[in-house]
């Protein structure tokens, strides 16, 4: 049988971290407890940490909404899951699951209105792109071309990216989510497509050159959806890529001086930097919400621990300390 939280825990953990510090809290996930559960530690105080899934299944993915009221995840395994929605503040406000067991979901992405989640679903056949609301009402699917990728709502709530892999189809689509106005931007192989915060561009991963680098390119909402500039210029793999707040910068993951470092770009000037240098692998940064700081997943002892910088690299500090995986953190 399931065993949840009690939901008062969660309301008054998210409560005192808003009462007592600076920062939102960051949630991640951990397999501490013996299988993979969502956590939320306070930033400012490592010590105040919360498992918020507590469950006989592995919890993972998690995706806060944009109000930071509710929290997404995903609930079973990479092949079978159903996608989840908990309240972080209201007792009574059930968890929600949408969709069945059957089926693997993935990219699931919160409309910054937090009213809807886009999501994609793989069940035996061609994987499906849907459309729903956080209670599981009004599902509806976001296109008839087969996508391959999900990459997120524009700031206004009127778009939704999306990817497609295949010969003849491959290339970034835009969709407006109630079913008009699909625009194909792109026709080369491009994908994690990543709105910046202020809709008017969009940064990408392309192979088109023999390996993965960075592009960015304007939105339909811009004068020229075909202004497309390579932002690195590395025969090594980049990705996890992610906005500064101010949708000045980049950070990414490059593997160019031989190992994944954590790197942030300049968008207009193209400028590069270096973040860490710990010698070991660094991946999935994501920025604070006020731009001031970066958490990231570093191995330093062959496991995942969450680490929390300033966004020049600086004062590295180690939020986590075990014999686990801590990974994929949200803010």
């Amino acid at each position: 049988m399931r065993t949840l939280i009690i939901l008062p825990i969660i309301a008054l953990f998210f409560a005192s971290i808003a009462c007592s510090s600076a920062s939102e809290p960051i949630v991640f996930t951990s397999d501490r407890d013996g299988n993979m559960e969502i956590f939320a530690i306070d930033p400012d105080n490592a010590a105040e940490l919360v498992n918020l899934t507590k469950s006989a299944d592995d919890e993972f993915a998690p995706a806060i909404s944009p109000n930071g009221r509710m929290l997404a995840f995903l609930s079973g395994d990479d092949r079978e899951n159903a996608l989840n929605v908990l309240s972080l503040h209201n007792e009574n406000h059930p968890r929600i699951t949408i969709g069945s067991m059957e089926g693997g979901h993935r990219d699931h992405s919160w409309a910054p209105s937090s009213e809807r989640i886009s999501y994609l679903v793989q069940n035996g056949g061609e994987p499906t792109s849907h459309v729903v609301g956080y209670d599981g009402s009004s599902v509806m699917d976001l296109t008839s071309v087969v996508a391959d990728e999900i990459g997120g709502w524009s700031y206004d709530g009127s778009t939704v990216a999306f990817v497609v892999n295949r010969d003849g189809a491959q290339g970034i689509y835009l969709r407006n989510p109630d079913g008009v106005n699909e625009v194909r931007l792109t026709d080369t192989p491009d994908y994690n497509p990543v709105w910046s915060p202020n809709s008017h561009k969009i940064a990408f991963l392309s192979d088109r050159d023999g390996n993965p680098e960075v592009y960015v390119m304007n939105s339909v909402m811009n004068s020229d959806a075909k202004e497309q500039r390579r932002l690195t210029q590395t025969v090594s793999a980049e990705y996890d890529i992610t906005w500064s707040p101010d949708g000045r910068k980049l950070a990414f993951v490059s593997e160019q001086d031989g190992n994944a470092e954590i790197y942030v770009v300049d968008v207009r000037s193209g400028e590069t930097d270096r973040l860490t240098r710990n010698g070991v692998r660094d991946d999935q940064p994501v920025w604070s919400p006020d731009g001031s700081r970066i958490a990231f997943v570093s191995y330093l002892d062959g496991d995942g621990e969450i680490i929390m910088m300033d966004a020049n690299g600086k004062n590295q500090v180690r939020l986590t300390t075990n014999a686990f995986d801590d990974s994929s953190p949200a803010w």
